[in-house]
Formats: C-alpha cells, sequence, structure tokens
C-alpha cells in the first residue's frame, strides 16, 4: 500500500503555496504561474500583503484557509519557515515541500533552524522534502510545484529523483529535448524530512513508474535503502548516478547539500548487489532510461552493429567489448544475404560496413536491419548514423520504420542507434526519437548505455528472473 503523506506530494488534493506573489521575478511568481497553469486540484495562495495572486484569493497566514491542506509548498524565507510549518502541522496538513535554501547547508545557524523546522513538521507527522530544493513534479497530472519552466507533456513513465535540484532539472529538460517523458518528479535537497529508500518503496509501488532514475550525492540509511532496491530491480530497472566518488567531489557535496558522500567503492558493491544501474554521469543515466523505457531487453550480449564508416564501426566494436558486449563475425549465410545488397569492396562481416554509398542509404540501413532481426546470431542491433546519413531525413525514417515493424512483428531485439553527426542535423534525430528508437551520442556513449542496459539482464539471468514481454 502506498504511503499515504507521500502520495500527497505527488497526488495532492489541495496545494497552498507559502510565500505566493504577484511580482514577477519573485519565487513566490514562479510557483503561483506554475501550479495554476497545469493542476486542476484546489490552489490557495498565502501572503500577507497579498489580497488576490493570479485571480485567487490571497490569505493572510495558513490559520485562515478554509479548507485543509495535501500539500504546502514554501518559498518564504529560512527564518520564518519553523513557524509556518507549525501552523502547517495545527492544521493537519501530509506534506511539505520547502524550497527555501539557508539551512544546514548554510552552517550552524541553518542547521539550528532545520532542527526547529523538523520538530514541528514531526509533530504534526508531515512528510517534507527539502528544504534547499528544486520542487516536484507529477506530469500525469499536470501539477508542477517546481522551479521549472512549463508543464511537461503527459503520458510518461519515467520517475526521476534528484538530490541536486538546478542540474537535475537541467537532466530532466536535456531528456524532455530528448522526447522522453516522465511520470513523477522530485528534487529532495538536503532530505531533512523523507528518507531514500521510502521514496523508493513508493516509486517501486507506482503504477505510472516503470523505470526509475536517481542522481544522488549521498544516501541516509543505506541499509534500509539496498534493501529497498533489492525487492524493486526484479520488477522495474532503477538507474542511478551517484557523484562525490572523489575526495574533491565529496567535500563540494558537503557544502551543496550538505551530503556525506560516504566510500564510492561501498556504493559500487551495494549497486551490483542489489541490481541498481549505475550512470557515470546525467548523460548516460539519460540514455540508458531512453533504452530502457523505448525498447525491448537484450537476450543476449551479441552486438551486430551497421555502418557507413569503416572507422566508426571498428571503434564501436571496440568500446562495445569492452563494455562487456560481443561483436560476433556473421555466419556465412547470413553474410551472403548481405553481401546481395552492398558493393563488392563493402564488408558484410560485421562491423556491417556498407560505405558511403549515399544513393543507396534508405534501402541499404533498412534491408540489413531486417536482416539483422531476422537472424538469430545478433541480440542488439546498433545502427551508426554518421554525417551524411544523418543529414538524410529520409534515412532517419526509414530506420524508424523498418526498427517498429520488426517489433510489431514480434521481435524481442533492441535497436539503439549511435548518433555521430553535425548539430544542423539534429532534427533528424528527432524523428528517430519521435519514434522511440533511442539515439545516443557518439560511440563511447552509445556502448556505455548498452553495456549498462545488458548488465541488468544479467543481473535478472543471474537471478534466474523471466523478462518475457519486457
Amino acid at each position: 500500500m502506498k504511503d499515504e503523506r507521500i502520495d500527497a506530494i505527488f497526488n495532492p488534493k489541495s496545494v497552498a503555496l507559502i510565500g505566493a506573489s504577484n511580482k514577477e521575478g519573485k519565487m513566490g511568481y514562479v510557483f503561483a504561474k506554475n501550479i495554476i497553469d497545469g493542476y486542476r486540484g484546489k490552489v490557495y495562495m498565502v501572503n500577507p500583503s497579498e489580497q488576490q495572486v493570479f485571480g485567487l484569493t490571497c490569505y493572510p497566514n495558513v490559520k485562515s484557509i478554509p479548507d485543509s491542506i495535501d500539500l504546502a509548498v514554501i518559498v518564504i524565507p529560512a527564518k520564518a519557515v519553523p513557524k509556518v510549518m507549525e501552523e502547517l502541522a495545527e492544521k493537519g496538513t501530509k506534506a511539505a515541500v520547502v524550497i527555501t535554501a539557508g539551512f544546514s547547508e548554510a552552517g550552524p545557524e541553518g542547521k539550528k533552524l532545520e532542527e526547529e523546522m523538523m520538530v514541528a513538521a514531526n509533530k504534526g507527522k508531515i512528510k517534507v522534502v527539502g528544504p534547499n530544493c528544486f520542487g516536484i513534479y507529477n506530469c500525469n497530472i499536470g501539477l508542477n510545484a517546481s522551479l521549472g519552466v512549463g508543464t511537461p507533456p503527459r503520458g510518461g513513465d519515467i520517475s526521476f529523483v534528484t538530490q541536486s535540484g538546478a542540474y537535475g532539472m537541467a537532466i530532466f529538460a536535456c531528456a524532455l529535448d530528448h522526447h522522453m517523458k516522465f511520470a513523477k518528479i522530485m528534487a529532495h535537497g538536503n532530505k531533512a524530512g523523507i528518507e531514500d529508500y521510502e521514496i523508493l518503496r513508493y516509486l517501486g509501488e507506482d503504477d505510472e513508474t516503470k523505470v526509475i532514475c536517481l542522481f544522488l550525492e549521498s544516501v541516509n540509511k543505506g541499509r534500509e535503502f539496498f534493501e529497498e532496491a533489492k525487492k524493486i530491480t526484479p520488477k522495474k530497472p532503477i538507474v542511478a548516478t551517484k557523484t562525490g566518488r572523489t575526495a574533491g567531489a565529496a567535500r563540494a557535496a558537503a557544502s551543496h547539500t550538505a551530503a556525506l558522500a560516504g566510500s564510492f567503492t561501498a556504493y559500487e558493491a551495494a549497486f551490483k548487489q542489489s541490481g541498481i544501474i549505475f550512470a557515470r554521469n546525467g548523460m548516460d543515466l539519460i540514455n540508458i532510461a531512453k533504452g530502457l523505457d523505448w525498447q525491448p531487453l537484450p537476450r543476449g550480449p551479441r552486438v551486430g552493429i551497421v555502418t557507413n564508416s569503416g572507422g566508426t564501426g571498428v571503434e564501436l566494436a571496440d568500446l562495445c567489448e569492452e563494455a562487456g558486449l560481443v561483436v560476433p563475425e556473421l555466419s556465412a549465410e547470413t553474410q551472403e544475404k548481405i553481401k546481395e545488397l552492398i558493393p563488392p569492396y563493402a564488408s558484410a562481416r560485421n562491423p556491417v560496413d556498407m560505405t558511403p554509398v549515399w544513393p543507396k542509404f534508405v534501402e541499404l540501413y533498412s534491408k540489413i536491419i531486417e536482416i539483422l532481426y531476422e537472424c538469430d546470431e545478433i541480440d542488439i542491433i546498433v545502427p551508426i548514423i554518421l554525417q551524411r546519413a544523418a543529414m538524410m531525413p529520409e534515412v532517419c525514417q526509414a530506420v524508424a520504420d523498418t526498427v517498429n515493424k520488426c517489433l510489431a512483428w514480434g521481435y524481442k531485439k533492441p535497436t539503439y542507434v549511435c548518433w555521430v553527426s553535425v548539430r544542423s542535423a539534429l532534427g533528424n534525430m528527432d524523428i528517430l526519437q519521435k519514434n522511440r528508437v533511442p539515439c545516443f551520442d557518439w560511440p563511447e556513449r552509445t556502448a556505455r548505455a548498452v553495456g549498462a542496459i545488458y548488465g541488468y539482464v544479467e543481473f535478472l539471468k543471474r537471478r534466474a528472473i523471466s523478462f518475457e514481454g519486457r
């Protein structure tokens, strides 16, 4: 059963904005606009200096609100927060998101304020997100209680929890540029009133969440966190970036969100044991999540590469094998099928190098990808869309159509595109990604993402967990 108070963060029936403002540029203005733009539940504005905000009655304090409050969003100065939290507790508020900074990350005085705030919150059993955070989203109900601009598209099934506010939201915004859709987002900053394992448990039980992404500087209550992860990973993947891996980064994390980064070796071991997929950085996190969300899981490690450049194919083959994958030579029978299509000076061995025969790109990419779907020698297909091919929208459309046609025929084989081209061709990458064919920039990122996804499959296989249908 879902935690009622964490559910109130993402599915509130009513939201009170403490510090709402009509003054453009102020935090209270940004949050007021974001909340009323997409959220269709009850909204209460609170500010003693305003009569109305965005056409809604503005109450002088929390006590004046005539109804109960599920979620309070707080953007007032830090010194005033403990008193407001007391009022929210008296009113029976279920949850609060404290955006305000200046608490434990700011030194002893801030730490004392944070403790006072939590004494009041705990008295009323208020589940607190933050302080010092960016906010939360539930994209599928249009709730944006964050500093981020705009209401994201609905229909997503990736959920993302980030300890870093601005960078986490930058990762989220970048993912939206890649046509990824999200269910729930939480930037929890100092994590004063909510434990990592509680959020993980909630998302593990959330039907709208199919892939969980985490951007972590530290983990509170590590044992509980990893025990919870072990229960979730057999059912749905968890992808995590853990920063603070070096001495310098750990020092930065301490001043950023008051995080104690801990030994990365211990995290690494716990990730492996619990089946959490490790992503080295924010972009890898996006790539791995995209691959997991849009394509079926690979049944094995054998990669078939289709390229219009021999050099890129060789580099990608090296990187794939270094990432724990295999690039096998194709059988004579499959090579014969491919040789009938490509020039005599091209190679059908794998990587399949069609060479730069531009006028035939549309036909060759489509037919070779189809042959790789049909043969039983390959588990993963990676077309390299490089330079001239990337600049031809008809090539990208043909690849997307072929992949989705083969998946519709019932082939459980993922295709991930290795994208190597200029900025002016990015519009053509959209053709692929709008059709849920993931593109990864450059061979190294491609190999890392594909290797990480297959690492999750190995975890499932070691535990004899079926992944048919995924």
